[in-house]
């Protein structure tokens, strides 16, 4: 259960004062998190509430999907109300992934130490890069505060991946973008296939309001589904390399 455990306790660091700062999410909406089974209940030490890690990974999970737009309600359907991974859409992933690259947003803010954190090697020296290349941007928050922003935290590690391998940054961001492309127009024609076969080879209404019920299964069948055909077709592609030099030499293919 949600509960934490005496070992947990040993390990838990944060005062809820000292959570509320870390997190930047307010006392009485911990509480209230705490109230719907959104968080789990915090240790208690010397008649004090301690949180510790799991809490403020917590916090920022659902931070993150209500930046995506997600109804509180979702959250709790998606994290689960439970210590454990239980959800359709968390179980259907694992919980490796759904407690990393799922769960976490796409788009976020980050402070300069985060920004170290994030890029490791790559800091600072490539910063000014990847602002030209599109990855990072300078922001202000509404207090004021510099922020880096990351459009998307997946694409700029992947990016950065990438360029451990010799492939510049800019070549990155054209791949990201073709990528997008391609993978528009493929799930608007999965869509209108749907809505074809509704009632049909599709059971069910293919209107608006079922698919964006079910939206959160549907996006985590596409996360496992696209991820494994693009690792077999890339793999299928680099190994027939040179045939694609040979196509490329000779104008069938264009880039």
């Amino acid at each position: 259960m949600w509960g934490v455990t005496s070992n947990d306790s040993a390990e838990a660091s944060f005062t809820i004062a000292e959570l509320e700062k870390v997190a930047e999410v307010p006392a009485r909406t911990i509480r209230y998190y705490q109230s719907e089974g959104l968080l789990p209940r915090p240790a208690r030490k010397g008649g004090q509430a301690v949180y510790g890690p799991p809490h403020l990974e917590r916090l920022r999970s659902i931070a993150a999907l209500q930046g995506r737009g997600l109804r509180l309600q979702t959250i709790k359907t998606v994290l689960g109300e439970s210590g454990e991974p239980s959800s359709g859409v968390v179980d259907l992933l694992g919980p490796s992934i759904a407690g990393s690259a799922w769960l976490a947003t796409s788009a976020r803010e980050l402070d300069e130490g985060e920004l170290a954190d994030l890029l490791g090697d790559a800091y600072p020296d490539q910063v000014a890069e990847l602002v030209a290349a599109g990855y990072l941007e300078r922001r202000r928050t509404t207090d004021g505060r510099r922020v880096w922003f990351a459009p998307s935290v997946p694409q700029l590690r992947g990016a950065l991946e990438m360029r451990s391998i010799g492939t510049d940054l800019e070549l990155s961001r054209w791949s990201a973008a073709e990528m997008r492309t391609v993978l528009r127009e493929l799930c608007e024609r999965l869509v209108a296939r749907w809505i074809d076969e509704s009632g049909k080879l599709y059971q069910g209404s293919g209107t608006q309001a079922e698919l964006e019920q079910n939206l959160e299964l549907i996006r985590a069948v596409a996360w496992q589904s696209a991820a494994h055909v693009m690792a077999e077709e890339i793999g299928a592609a680099v190994h027939r390399a040179d045939e694609i030099r040979e196509r490329l030499d000779a104008g069938d293919i264009t880039v």
